[in-house]
């Protein structure tokens, strides 16, 4: 792969994941409950999903994918689901429920597998995936060392924006430290995880 073509695999990466969807949305969401540590689970849950779904494109089998519409409607239901009972346990938490390090062990299984089932389910990364990318790049005509350049790629570029929005919505829930102030910041957070579930669910 030419420098040019992965500057450019980069660039279209970039635009395509900071743009905010569903996903996005949940991850603000969780990082201003929870705070950026807890959200690390998150995060990885999601990478997951997106290196399956980079597999698939450079496996050629774009039109696998497409085939399981079933499928890809129960886990986005599922995970649509689990965000509003997110959203919903966040808005009726009290101010000390921020403090997450109680089970944080069990916190960082949900949050994964939170994360996971949110990717494999949000529309925008299975059109991105799955139309956009294949279009872009003839993914499945890259050599064996082209393609782990282009997985680094698109995962690199995919940990800097998640982390980037995670940790801003960190920084700003660490600002505001009053009970009120945090009781309003859960409630926000619940409402914008119940959003991209609603969001998620109808698309």
């Amino acid at each position: 792969m030419s420098i040019e073509s992965a500057l450019a695999l980069a660039i279209i990466c970039f635009i395509a994941m900071v743009t905010p969807g569903p996903g996005i949305l949940a991850l603000v969401g969780h990082a201003l409950s929870k705070g950026l540590r807890q959200s690390t689970a998150m995060i990885c849950g999601m990478l997951t999903g997106d290196f399956i779904f980079v597999l698939l494109a450079i496996g050629g089998l774009s039109v696998i994918a497409r085939s399981f519409e079933t499928t890809f409607l129960i886990i986005r239901l599922c995970a649509a689901a689990y965000l509003v009972y997110l959203g919903i346990k966040a808005w009726r938490a009290g101010p000390l429920d921020l403090s997450v390090e109680r089970a944080a062990e069990k916190g960082h299984v949900r949050g994964y597998l939170s994360g996971l089932l949110l990717t494999l389910s949000n529309p925008k990364v299975i059109i991105f995936y799955v139309g956009i990318l294949p279009g872009f790049m003839d993914l499945g005509a890259l050599s064996p060392a082209d393609a782990l350049i282009a997985v680094c790629i698109v995962l690199g570029v995919l940990v800097v924006v998640l982390v980037s929005y995670a940790a801003a919505s960190a920084q700003a829930r660490a600002l505001l430290k009053s009970d009120r102030a945090l009781k309003l910041m859960n409630r926000g957070s619940g409402s914008v995880m119940i959003g991209a579930g609603i969001t998620i669910a109808v698309r």
